[in-house]
């Protein structure tokens, strides 16, 4: 696994002419770190998620992901890196609702990434508490099992990042303290890499990593404090 899977240097990112919704910002995030990155509505959270997750370009400065300088790569070429080396994980869940949970967990290995097995997958769904429901439709589903299901298809490649933005969002407190979990074992278990965008003290709280952004720019690197720690560095970066 790359020692140092997501770098940014300079990082920028302008809408039009004069909107700069990120400005100068440079990071890197070792393997088996969990990040939370925070700051208030418009910010510029989720564009930095996007930028380093090769969902968006950035306009100025460069990104390397699991060894790869994205901002030079073909978009072929990036979606195959996304697909083999990245794992999502959204609010809005971006499920199949018509496909089993077998079958979305499996869609990154379907799309000709690493292959995963019947008992790889059967252990998956076990550690995400979905055993037993690898047939069942997604739409049958509740919100909270339908997050399990986007975490475990996240995971079940064995990323070197897995990219979650406000995973717990829409979520109760008990279902998304569950999700949580699942990220931090994800980190201490394999060692995989985790950088999560979120509003929330308590959720960020689970991270080793705080970032703070303000008005684009990165205005606080620190280790993780206590959640009521959080919401003090959250209103002094507002």
């Amino acid at each position: 696994m790359d020692d140092t899977p997501v770098v940014a240097d300079g990082l920028g990112r302008r809408y039009g002419s004069r909107l700069w919704a990120l400005r100068e910002v440079s990071l890197a995030v070792p393997a088996g770190q969990f990040v939370a990155v925070m700051g208030a509505t418009g910010s510029g959270k989720s564009t930095l998620l996007h930028c380093l997750a090769g969902l968006d370009r950035p306009t100025a400065g460069r990104v390397r992901l699991a060894g790869r300088d994205i901002t030079r790569l073909r978009e072929a070429a990036l979606t195959r890196l996304r697909r083999d080396r990245a794992g999502f994980v959204f609010q809005s869940y971006n499920l199949l609702s018509t496909l089993t949970v077998a079958r979305n967990v499996l869609l990154p290995a379907r799309l000709g990434g690493p292959r995963v097995g019947p008992a790889a997958l059967a252990a998956m769904l076990d550690a995400v508490g979905l055993g037993g429901l690898g047939d069942r439709p997604v739409g049958e589903l509740s919100g909270g099992q339908r997050q399990r299901v986007a975490v475990a298809r996240a995971l079940i490649t064995r990323p070197a990042v897995v990219f979650a933005d406000e995973p717990t969002g829409a979520l109760d407190p008990a279902t998304g303290g569950q999700v949580l979990r699942l990220l931090r074992a994800a980190v201490e278990r394999d060692g995989m890499t985790v950088v999560m965008v979120s509003h929330d003290p308590l959720a960020a709280a689970h991270s080793d990593r705080l970032l703070l952004l303000r008005e684009g720019r990165l205005v606080g690197d620190t280790r993780t404090p206590d959640a009521s720690s959080i919401s003090a560095l959250l209103a002094v970066a507002a």
